[in-house]
C-alpha cells in the first residue's frame, strides 16, 4: 500500500478548501494551530550580485514541541563575498505571547523581526540583535507555485501531512548587516511556506530542496524521500517557470528517474550527493533533464555526531543519524520546446538534510 502522495485530486481540494485553479493570498497565512506535534515555518533567502548569501526564517511552532502554544523563533545566516558564513543570528527565541500570525496573507513576527507580504511583494526585516541583519523587499518573478494543494500526504490513511508553498523567483533589494556594519544589496530570492503535523525526523529519510535561476527559466525542485516507515516513498515536487511571463510551463506528474554521484561528507562520515541528475518525463512525454552539481559546503550540521551520547544512543534506537549540509552549486535545466532543444546553466542554493542511517533501500 501506498504510503506517501502528493495530495492533488478533486477530493483533496474540496476536503482542504483550496481552489485548484489559482493560489490565493489566504494561503500564505496561518495555516496550523499550535497544537503538539504540529509545525509552521517561513523562509527566504537571497544570493547578491556582489557574492553576499542570505538565508532568514521564522518559526511558529515546530512538530517538536509537545506543548500546546507557539515556540517562536528567527534566524539570519550571512555568508559575505569573501565566503565567510556568518551565524551569530541564526537562533533567536522568543516567548509565546511574542508572536503575531495572520490569517489573511503572510504575516508574521517574532519579538523584533517580522515578514510580510501577498505573493506579490514581500518586506523582511530582522532586527540586529546579535550584529547580524536585514531590510530586505522582495517583488515577485514569477508566479507562486504550489504542486496539487501544497500537501504530502503520509500513512496508509492520509494521517500526516507535510507541505511546500513557494514563490520561486524575486528581486531583492535592501541592507544587510554583519558584525554591526551596513552593506547594501541587490539579488534576486526565493520565499516559501511550510506547515506539517510530523517531524522532519519522523517523516523524511532525506531530501534534496533547491532552486535555479537561468537567463529564460526559474527552477524550483523538492525531491522528498520518505522514511522506513512509509517505505522510503519518493514524492517529487518540481515546476520550471518562464521568466518572461512568470507563468508555470512543466511540473512533474511524479514519473522521475535520479541518478547520483556520491562523495565522503568529511565531518558526517556519511556519503553525500556531489551531482544529482533526473529526468522527470510526464505520460504526455514531455521531458526536462535538471542537473546540480554542489560547488561549495556553505553549512555543515552533524546531529548525530555532536550529540552527546545518550542522544545518539536514542537516535540509535529510532534508527536515525541525522545530518545536513546546505551548499552552492552549479544547475542546469534541458527541455524540449517548439521542436528545440535548450540548455541553460546559473548558480543556485540547495540543501540536503540526511536524517536516516545509510540504507541503500533509500536511493540516495
Amino acid at each position: 500500500m501506498v504510503k506517501a502522495r502528493l495530495m492533488n485530486k478533486a477530493d483533496d481540494f474540496k476536503k482542504l478548501g483550496v481552489n485548484p485553479n489559482a493560489v490565493e493570498m489566504w494561503e500564505d497565512g496561518k495555516r496550523n494551530d499550535p497544537k503538539p506535534g504540529y509545525g509552521e515555518e517561513y523562509y527566504f533567502d537571497v544570493i547578491t550580485e556582489d557574492g553576499f548569501k542570505v538565508v532568514i526564517y521564522f518559526h511558529a511552532s515546530s512538530p517538536m514541541d509537545k506543548i500546546d502554544g507557539y515556540t517562536p523563533e528567527a534566524g539570519i545566516m550571512v555568508t559575505t563575498p569573501d565566503g565567510k558564513t556568518h551565524s551569530e543570528g541564526f537562533l533567536m527565541k522568543y516567548e509565546p505571547e511574542q508572536i503575531h500570525l495572520g490569517t489573511e496573507k503572510c504575516d508574521i513576527q517574532a519579538g523584533p523581526h517580522t515578514a510580510t507580504g501577498d505573493f506579490k511583494t514581500y518586506d523582511v526585516h530582522i532586527e540586529p540583535e546579535k550584529g547580524i541583519g536585514a531590510d530586505l523587499h522582495y517583488e515577485a518573478l514569477v508566479d507562486p507555485f504550489r504542486q496539487g494543494t501544497a500537501e504530502v500526504a503520509l500513512g496508509e490513511h492520509d494521517e500526516y501531512f507535510y507541505t511546500d508553498l513557494s514563490v520561486p523567483k524575486l528581486t531583492v533589494t535592501g541592507t544587510v548587516f554583519v558584525n554591526g556594519q551596513k552593506y547594501d544589496i541587490n539579488g534576486q530570492g526565493y520565499h516559501d511556506h511550510q506547515w506539517m503535523n510530523i517531524s522532519q525526523l519522523q517523516a523524511w529519510h532525506h531530501w534534496l530542496w533547491g532552486h535555479l535561476y537561468t537567463e529564460h527559466y526559474t527552477v524550483v525542485i523538492y525531491d522528498f524521500v520518505t522514511s522506513e516507515r512509509f517505505g522510503f516513498a519518493n514524492v517529487p515536487l518540481f515546476g520550471v517557470f518562464d521568466n518572461q511571463t512568470g507563468k508555470l510551463i512543466f511540473e512533474t506528474d511524479g514519473n522521475m528517474n535520479r541518478q547520483t554521484e556520491v562523495y565522503l561528507q568529511e565531518k558526517t562520515q556519511k556519503e553525500f550527493p556531489k551531482v544529482s541528475n533526473y529526468i522527470f518525463k510526464n505520460h504526455d512525454g514531455t521531458e526536462v533533464e535538471f542537473r546540480v552539481e554542489a560547488k561549495e559546503e556553505i553549512e555543515i550540521r552533524d546531529m548525530y555526531g555532536d550529540a552527546q551520547p545518550e542522544i545518539r544512543q536514542r537516535f540509535d534506537a529510532i534508527g536515525l543519524k541525522p545530518a545536513y549540509v546546505r551548499y552552492f552549486a552549479k544547475g542546469s535545466l534541458t527541455l524540449a520546446i517548439d521542436g528545440q532543444t535548450i540548455t541553460e546553466s546559473g548558480d543556485m542554493i540547495y540543501e540536503y538534510p540526511y536524517i536516516g542511517k545509510e540504507d541503500e533501500r533509500a536511493n540516495v
